[in-house]
């Protein structure tokens, strides 16, 4: 279950770019750009992650 709400929101935060992912996309020329925004959509989709086991979402 936690690795579909982690891909869940991997794909969220790959489709909607808020603002780190979107200017990710122009810090490297080419094809780099385009994989740094997944690789910050990921890093995003952990943090989240992070946060919901910090709060105790997942239970003891």
């Amino acid at each position: 279950a936690k690795i579909g709400i982690a891909f869940v929101l991997f794909r969220i935060f790959d489709m909607w770019k808020p603002w780190p992912i979107h200017a990710s996309e122009s810090w490297l020329p080419g094809g780099y750009g385009i994989m740094i925004d997944d690789v910050m959509a990921g890093l995003q989709a952990l943090l989240v992650m992070w946060l919901l086991q910090l709060v105790g979402f997942w239970g003891v």
